[in-house]
This record gives structure tokens, sequence and C-alpha cells, in this order.
């Protein structure tokens, strides 16, 4: 440790700054807070968390600083937040493992296809966008020799293609999306974030080995080692893990595995630079490209995946809530000050490529209509994947152009984490794949299942205390099903084949499926258990269409029908979700409904109640 380091740290001691373990129970109290306040204003709760963030460390600077200076007091406080890295190393794990679980092989012949296309309208435009635009801006603002230049535009560019997975895993969870546009936004960041770590590297190391950057690490040794340890190194890493996981998910209790996930995850994380190789290349392996392709492996070989993915988001709670207040407690509002011409191209050109390319790539799939063509937007959020590289190009760039390349990232990070959030819940909206319902009623956070303790102790107590009182009438205004219904699904159409029906069924989240005609006529509604009969039927599998497998006299709902009405049609068609259509007698179909968020609904109107 430096002198200064140690000076912060005795200082610091002095003061009685936060310790680390003080540090992360007082961070794990601000998320609590924020996630409030941001229900109360209706953002998203990761918009609370980094604003909580960022009042806690304002909150132990200004106390510290009363002691030994502000400057002295920003610093130690920066040295405190360094003993809980371990956090950021397990939830970034645990989100990238989640992200990896959208390469599931039946989920991409699903949507492979269509998502790729928009990946490269998407990702090639806004890399091209702010080539241009920082390389314009750079030249003209900037003192560096050409090709350094070309480098530091070409790298940004790079790097602006990924998608912080962390902020968009959990919007999409808090509000409960599902849906076409949902699945393609998920697999969309997995793609970005590979796509920017691999080129990211792939480019660096071209470059230093041409000469065009100097990175006196690489000079004398194999350039293309580095690379394939950086990027093949990783993903056979990755490989590895996914199995032993897998292997172990099946022999051994779930929470055995957990634990065995959470070692692994950590120590991927913390031991990197005790399992580099006896040269001490620093390019070892990618922890972020290595836990994505362990998911990735895992989603494919596990039996049951999602046991250990339901532990994952009943314990990830208080891991992403404390990542993310660690993620505002390390944002700096003075890099976004410090931006300049450059940072304000990057900024202003990755939203417009994001945007753009989005639309341009929803247009070029054409079908399904479903993929909304905001959702560029979708994709704004961005935070540990660049900072990771504008880390990695700091440590091994020696140039002043990698300390401003550093300061682009941290200031628009501040930006992208704030406003990516907003801009995804719009988007989500937009879609039809939110339900009304998530936004009116916000008593927990809807990505955890199961009740909330502190009410129902709450509620216990308010009924213990308070005198009895005669039920008057109530002037809430009873749930519908346009409240719970979703708007952006899929339909089969008449003329599909058993083929088209079965990869439909396996892409869908449903377990009946609506035929329909022209202008969305609905024709008849196709049981899962119904195609389970002729499967494995050879002759029927040539002849049979979707039309000749649907039920014409199928239930319908409207969506004005009460909650308790559509519980009492549930019951009597026992069925698992039902078609909305728009107007009684006409089946024009505009939705679907589910009973899983009919009880739901029904829980939490009970829970509301009670209080």
């Amino acid at each position: 440790m430096s002198t200064v380091a140690g000076s912060i740290l005795a200082a610091s001691d002095t003061v009685a700054l936060p310790s680390g373990g003080l540090l992360l129970g007082l961070m794990l109290v601000a998320g609590l807070i924020g996630g409030y306040v941001a229900r109360m204003v209706r953002v998203p709760r990761v918009v609370g968390y980094l604003v909580a963030g960022l009042v806690l460390k304002g909150v132990v600077v200004w106390l510290a600083g009363q002691r030994i200076g502000m400057a002295e007091a920003a610093a130690a406080a920066a040295v405190a937040a360094d003993g809980l890295r371990p956090v950021t190393y397990l939830a970034l794990g645990m989100i990238l493992f989640n992200i990896g679980g959208v390469f599931e092989s039946r989920h991409l012949r699903a949507v492979g296809g269509r998502v790729l296309r928009i990946s490269l309208a998407e990702a090639g435009l806004t890399a091209a966008l702010v080539l241009v635009g920082v390389a314009v801006a750079g030249f003209a603002v900037l003192r560096a020799p050409a090709g350094e230049l070309a480098a530091f535009a070409l790298l940004l560019s790079i790097a602006a293609v990924a998608t912080a997975p962390a902020a968009t895993l959990l919007v999409l969870r808090e509000y409960q999306a599902k849906g076409p546009m949902t699945d393609s936004t998920l697999t969309l960041v997995g793609l970005n974030n590979v796509l920017s770590i691999v080129l990211f590297h792939v480019f660096f190391v071209v470059l230093a080995a041409s000469g065009v950057v100097a990175a006196p690490e690489l000079a004398g040794r194999g350039v293309w080692i580095d690379l394939l340890m950086t990027t093949v190194g990783s993903a056979l890493l990755g490989c590895v893990v996914g199995l032993v996981i897998s292997l172990l998910h099946g022999a051994l209790a779930v929470s055995e595995t957990l634990l065995v996930f959470l070692a692994v995850m950590i120590g991927l994380g913390a031991g990197r630079d005790w399992l580099a190789d006896p040269a001490h290349l620093d390019f070892s392996y990618n922890f972020l490209l290595t836990c994505l392709v362990a998911g990735a492996v895992f989603s494919n070989l596990a039996v049951d995946p999602e046991r250990l993915g339901q532990l994952l988001a009943t314990i990830g709670v208080p891991i992403f809530a404390a990542f993310f207040v660690l993620a505002g407690y390390n944002l700096h509002l003075a890099q976004v000050v410090g931006l300049g011409p450059v940072g304000v191209a990057y900024v202003v050109f990755r939203v417009l490529g994001k945007l753009i390319g989005g639309r341009i790539g929803s247009r070029w799939v054409a079908q399904p209509s479903n993929i909304h063509q905001t959702i560029g937007l979708g994709l704004l959020c961005q935070a540990g994947v660049a900072i990771g590289l504008a880390e990695f190009l700091r440590d091994h760039w020696m140039s002043p152009l990698a300390g401003q390349f550093y300061t682009i990232i941290l200031g628009s990070v501040v930006l992208f984490e704030l406003v990516g959030p907003v801009a995804l819940k719009w988007t989500s909206l937009r879609s039809g794949e939110v339900q009304a319902v998530t936004l009116l009623r916000r008593a927990r956070p809807a990505w955890v299942e199961g009740f909330s303790s502190s009410r129902l102790v709450l509620g216990s107590m308010a009924r213990m205390f308070r005198p009895r009182r005669r039920a008057g009438p109530t002037t809430a205004k009873p749930l519908r099903v346009k409240d719970i219904m979703r708007t952006n699904v899929r339909f089969l159409r008449p003329e599909a084949g058993l083929d088209d029906v079965l990869h439909f069924v396996e892409a869908s989240r449903f377990n009946h499926f609506p035929v329909v005609g022209d202008g969305n006529q609905l024709l008849g509604l196709i049981d899962f258990e119904d195609i389970r009969d002729i499967i494995y039927d050879p002759l029927l599998s040539d002849l049979v269409t979707a039309m000749d497998l649907a039920k014409p006299d199928s239930a319908v709902v409207t969506e004005d029908v009460a909650l308790t009405e559509l519980l009492e049609l549930f019951r009597k068609h026992n069925l698992g979700c039902m078609p909305v259509v728009a107007e009684p007698g006409r089946l024009r179909v505009v939705g679907l409904v589910e009973q899983r968020d009919l009880l739901r609904a029904l829980h939490l109107s009970r829970d509301e109640a009670r209080l």
C-alpha cells in the first residue's frame, strides 16, 4: 500500500469513517429508503438505489470532512468502498449468469434470427455514429498523434455498444415484463456485451501489436496468446464453470449448489490475480465473459435450471440492492461536468445510434410486428462492462488519452444509469408487456415471489389495537382485466404446420395458444395437452395445421370484466390463460390474461385490504 493510501486509512480510523462491514449495512438501509422513494415518484428502483448511494457518500464525506478536510475524506471514502469489491463480483456474476440463460438453445431457435439482425443494425449504427462523432470532436479539441486519436475513437465506439445487464435485468423483473419484446431485449443485452468485450480486446491487442498504441506490457510477448486468453480462454473457462455447476446441480441439493455457485462467482472475480498464468499476464481471462458463457452452458445442460434460478432471485434482493447503492456511491458527478466536447459527442451519438439502430433493426425483421421500434431506448443503460473496459485501457495504454477515455466513460455512466432505467420502463410500457396492475400496486418488489412479512406483521398489529368498525362503502376502483392483461403477445396463424406450432410453443411462456385470422379475429385456442398427443405421430405431423388443433368454442373475456368474474371463468373452463377481446360478440383479440397474474393481483388486493 502506498504512503498516501496508508495516511488516508490512518486518517479514516481517526474520524471513525465507516469500515467495510458498517458501510455495507448503511448501504442496505440506504437502498431500502431509496427503493421506497423511487416507488413514490414512480421511477425504477434501480434509480432509487443509485441516488441513495450518491446521497450516502455525500453524507459520509461531509461528516469525515469536518475533521480531516473534504478532499482527504473523499479519498478515504473511496478506499473504504474498495473493501466491498466481493459484493460487486457476486452481483455481476449472478446477473451475467442470468443473462447467459437467454442463449438457451430452444430460445435461440425461436428468436435468434430476428434478434441477430436487430443487434447488427443497433450495434453497428451505434459504433459507426460514435466513431465518427468522437473522431471529429477529438481531432478538433484534443492534442495527440492522429493514429492515437483514431484508436481512441475506435475503442470508444466499441465500448458504446455495451449495455448494462444489471440495470436492464432488474428493471424488467421489477415490472414483471414478459413477452417477445422483453425476450429480445435480454438477448440483445447478452449479444451487445459479448461483441463489446471481445472486439474491444481484439482491437486493442492488434493496435498494440502494430505500434499505434503504447502498451509496454505487450512488448516482446506473444500478442495472439494474450488475445486467445482474453476471448477464447475466457469462453472455455466459462464452459468448464457452467458444466461443473450443471453436474453439481443434478447431484446436490439446491442449497448446496448455491454455496458452490457463490464460491465460484466470488472466486472468479476476486481471484483473478491469483489465477494469472506464470508469466503474470493481466489478460488471463475476462470475468464478465466467463460468467456470461457459464450461464449459457448451465441453461442448456442443467436439469431443471429454474430451481437454482428461483433461489438466486430470492437471495439476490439484498445483493443487488447493495450493488447498485455501491455503484451510486462510486459515481462521480463531477465527471459529468468534465465530459467536454468529446464526451458530449459520445453521449449524444450513442443515444442516436441505439434509437435509430433499434428502429432500423425492428423494421428489418418485419415480423413479428410486436418488436417495438423503440427497442433501442431500452438499451441505454451502461455501467459495469464499460467501466471494466475503461479500467483495462487505463492500466495498459500509456497515453493521456487513456485517462480521457476513463473520464468520458465514468461521466457518461452517471447519465446513462439514471436515464437508462426510466427509458427502459417507458419502452416496456409502450410494448404492452407490462401489466397496468404492476404500476398501480407497488407494495413490494414485483420480482420476489411470496408475501411481505413486514406488511403481515404491521397488519396484524393494526388489527389487534384498532376498534372494530362496520364495513362501509368503498371508493376504491375495482381492478379489471385490462389492469392485468398483456397486449404484446404473439398468435398462431391458421395455416401454420405442426413444426411451426411446436416452435411457437417452445418460445411461448403460456400454455394455451390462440389461433387468429385476418384482423386478429379469434379462430380457436390450442391446448398444450392436445399437441402432446400427436407429437410422435409421423403421419399427422405432415398433415395437421394450427387450425386443425384449435378448439373453436374457446372462452374469451373483455377488458372491462372484473377480476372476481374472471376468476369464475377460469374455474369454469380450467384454462391457464384466456384471450381478451375488444368488445362482447366481436372476437378481435387484443391480448391475453393469465390465471397466475389474476391470483397475484387478488393476493395483493387482499393484503392491502387488511391494512
